[in-house]
């Protein structure tokens, strides 16, 4: 048979087909084929769920990362919210201070409230604590009080209230409006004449008779025989009629009960303690109108610490601040009140300040108070220093002889040397001390102490400075 036959052919190729795939060979690629089959119409869904889910999963962890972040805002916001609620408020801390006694000796005390333990900071200057109280028990009135406080910032520096041994306790008279203004009121009468009436400190005015009566003669719109002076000396010397008249023909009932509202008299003043409102005089007739733009009557009365206030807008430019005794209030290490600075009123312009501490200048350089000011005019530590206020003394019935004196002292470059007080003593058939004094040894109490402090402070400062040798450092360095 010939190899080429169709026979031999089919021969060749059955036998070439067995010596390359083996039978048990072809059996299994078949069955791996058939399986390789089923993997991909069964398990290629579960592939993309397992890629998708892989996907997922990172969107997941994103949005976990997020929303972590998200709630640790949350935190901080709630935890700023809850500190921001955890503090007290103003009349908070107020209301819980008035319900515990209140010790002025103390610059601070711990007051159990509920079940807290809260310390209050008081802004008295323990220095001049001492000194008012020294100051009462050596010369012994028979009532006495004393307000000192930062005419910018409204911080009370000095709360001071006496009476003698042989008197009856009228309570803490530093808060008490008992006492009549008396001449004092005539500072609101002169800030209405210069706003109102267009006054300044250099207008002339007319009087006759003597300088601390109050007649009718005295209160002629044009009498015929007069005495010329300016208004700044009329403040000097408290010359009633002067002002008497000024109230009369210039101001008027309305403009008086307008600026001794704006001053604060007959409202409640804010502070932490209670505080009596100063009350104006009626004025209903001319002669009453007459005594009260004088200050020459026993109903319009002011508390001490109202009287520190007027001096204080009187310094600051018209600027009267809120009073404030604490100075921040602590629980448990945490701060949970800080008092603030604020202005309560602006009852003048800084030009009717301006025109003002003129002539409270002059009461204290020629007036009724150059005496007690006689030690500070001689020191040249206090050249560059204003200073000066109002002197007023009136009868109060029951009391005796009423002292006051409602004063500033400041250094116009620099507000730290700034102090305003308000001083008012009582006396019987003996007058012990002058109010203006006190105020004059507060004054330069508290001016010489700042100026102190201010000297240290800069001799400290120039000793590191030239301790600072830079070669020597330079050495070092490079060591």
């Amino acid at each position: 048979m010939s190899d080429f036959s169709p026979m031999m052919r089919r021969i060749r190729a059955e036998k070439s087909l067995n010596s390359k795939i083996p039978k048990k060979g072809r059996i299994r690629l078949l069955l791996i084929l058939l399986l390789f089959g089923a993997a991909l119409k069964f398990g290629g869904p579960l592939l993309v769920s397992n890629a998708q889910n892989s996907v997922s999963g990172t969107e997941v962890r994103k949005q976990s990362v997020k929303k972590d972040q998200t709630a640790e805002k949350k935190s901080v916001s709630v935890d700023e919210s809850k500190k921001k609620s955890s503090m007290m408020s103003f009349s908070e801390m107020a209301a819980i201070l008035k319900q515990s006694p209140y010790d002025m000796s103390k610059i601070s005390d711990t007051i159990n409230h509920l079940q807290d333990s809260l310390v209050y900071h008081y802004s008295l200057d323990s220095s001049l604590q001492n000194l008012g109280n020294r100051l009462m028990k050596r010369y012994k009135p028979l009532y006495g009080a004393i307000i000192a406080m930062h005419p910018n910032s409204g911080r009370v520096l000095s709360i001071v209230s006496f009476k003698h041994d042989s008197v009856s306790d009228l309570g803490n008279i530093s808060f008490r409006s008992i006492f009549p203004a008396a001449s004092v009121f005539k500072t609101v009468t002169a800030a209405a004449a210069i706003e109102e009436a267009g006054f300044d400190a250099q207008s002339i005015v007319k009087h006759v008779g003597r300088n601390h009566t109050l007649y009718k003669f005295q209160l002629e719109k044009e009498p015929g025989q007069f005495n010329e002076i300016t208004l700044e000396k009329a403040y000097a010397l408290s010359i009633n009629p002067v002002f008497a008249k000024v109230g009369i023909y210039s101001l008027g009932k309305g403009k008086l009960e307008s600026f001794s509202h704006k001053f604060g008299f007959n409202t409640v003043i804010p502070f932490e303690l209670e505080i009596e409102m100063s009350q104006m005089g009626s004025g209903d007739s001319l002669f009453e109108l007459a005594e009260l733009a004088s200050g020459f009557n026993q109903q319009t009365t002011i508390s001490p610490l109202h009287g520190a206030l007027m001096a204080s807008a009187i310094s600051e430019n018209g600027k009267m601040p809120y009073p404030f005794v604490v100075d921040s209030v602590t629980r448990k290490d945490s701060c949970v009140y800080k008092a603030q600075n604020r202005v309560w009123k602006t009852p003048i312009k800084g030009h009717t300040a301006g025109e003002l501490r003129k002539m409270m200048q002059c009461v204290s350089s020629y007036g009724t108070a150059r005496k007690s000011f006689k030690y500070i005019r001689q020191s040249a530590r206090f050249n560059n220093i204003q200073y000066g206020g109002k002197t007023g003394s009136v009868d109060k019935d029951g009391i005796g002889r009423v002292d006051w004196f409602v004063g500033f002292a400041r250094d116009p470059a620099d507000s730290t040397q700034r102090i305003a007080v308000s001083v008012v003593t009582a006396h019987g058939a003996y007058w012990t001390v002058h109010s203006s004094f006190i105020a004059a040894e507060y004054f330069r109490h508290y001016l010489k102490s700042v100026q102190d402090k201010q000297k240290k402070e800069m001799v400290e400062q120039s000793a590191i400075t030239l301790n600072y040798t830079p070669g020597k450092l330079d050495q070092k360095t490079q060591m």
